[in-house]
């Protein structure tokens, strides 16, 4: 038995692995999600669930299963060994899509679905007071980073729970590679991690930096999340999220989109659903 405290394990709780369904309900891929809870600015006593990956991993199915853990009846700690799976023909209604074409990044409203579940559902999330505005010190080049996913349909079965990998910060974060609003990651990203949230350890970074370790502010930040990978012969391949993977090899560079990217698809995806629900 394990009591998430550390913010990296409470990171693994909010994690979900999406599968995607065909229209006979087979399941045709994976991919990676996190849950981001975001308060209306208009009533910061209520707030959206929002379950957060990439727009061709949410973009390709209309039908998906995601397995929470259950709540122990006694306390407010996993049970092991049940999960509920929830199970949906058409989230099309819910979908949000970064209004970018170019940006790879999309979610889902599942405040419904959590408050059906009620309390017998165990999870975690985090909110953007973690995320990063990229004028952070201690964002650099070379800076460790990890990120927690599904890489090529591996987790802990037993558990229901994600795998954690690492890398480096590969191209300067303060910059958008190419013009788009993302950066690179020297780490092995294959198919199964899209849509992995990615965090930059600010102790270590300020470590590095030479800077005075006072043990307070945010153990992590959030930096953004995974979409594609490089392969061979200057090709940007989204990562596929088809079980079969990719045949092409990759040479260890992945693109993450910015925090600030999804900040302002949560930012639309509040008022849309806002606008839609007092417009009633």
């Amino acid at each position: 038995e394990i009591t998430p405290k550390s913010f990296i394990e409470q990171i693994f709780f909010s994690m979900l692995r999406i599968e995607l369904l065909d229209n006979n309900d087979k399941l045709q891929g994976i991919g990676s999600g996190f849950i981001v809870r975001a308060n209306f600015p208009k009533d910061p006593n209520e707030a959206l669930v929002l379950l957060v990956s990439n727009k061709h991993v949410l973009a390709g199915s209309r039908r998906f299963n995601i397995d929470f853990h259950q709540r122990k009846t006694n306390s407010n700690l996993p049970n092991f060994k049940k999960t509920l799976r929830y199970h949906t023909t058409n989230y099309e209604e819910v979908l949000f899509l970064h209004p970018d074409p170019k940006i790879d990044l999309a979610c889902i409203n599942i405040s419904n679905v959590i408050s059906q579940l009620g309390s017998s559902v165990y999870f975690k999330n985090f909110d953007k007071t973690v995320f990063a505005n990229f004028n952070e010190p201690e964002l650099e080049l070379g800076q460790r980073i990890v990120f927690v996913g599904y890489p090529e349909n591996r987790y802990d079965r037993k558990h229901n729970l994600p795998i954690l990998r690492s890398g480096v910060i590969a191209s300067h974060p303060k910059l958008d590679y190419n013009g788009e609003e993302q950066f690179l990651i020297d780490a092995q990203v294959f198919p199964g991690s899209s849509g992995s949230p990615v965090f930059l350890n600010m102790k270590e970074a300020q470590y590095n930096r030479g800077q005075i370790i006072l043990g307070k502010g945010l153990p992590y930040l959030f930096v953004g999340v995974v979409s594609a990978t490089m392969i061979k012969n200057n090709i940007v391949s989204p990562l596929p999220t088809t079980l079969l993977g990719t045949s092409q090899e990759v040479i260890g560079l992945g693109i993450v989109y910015k925090a600030t990217a999804l900040n302002s698809l949560i930012d639309l995806t509040l008022k849309q659903t806002w606008d839609k629900i007092h417009s009633k």
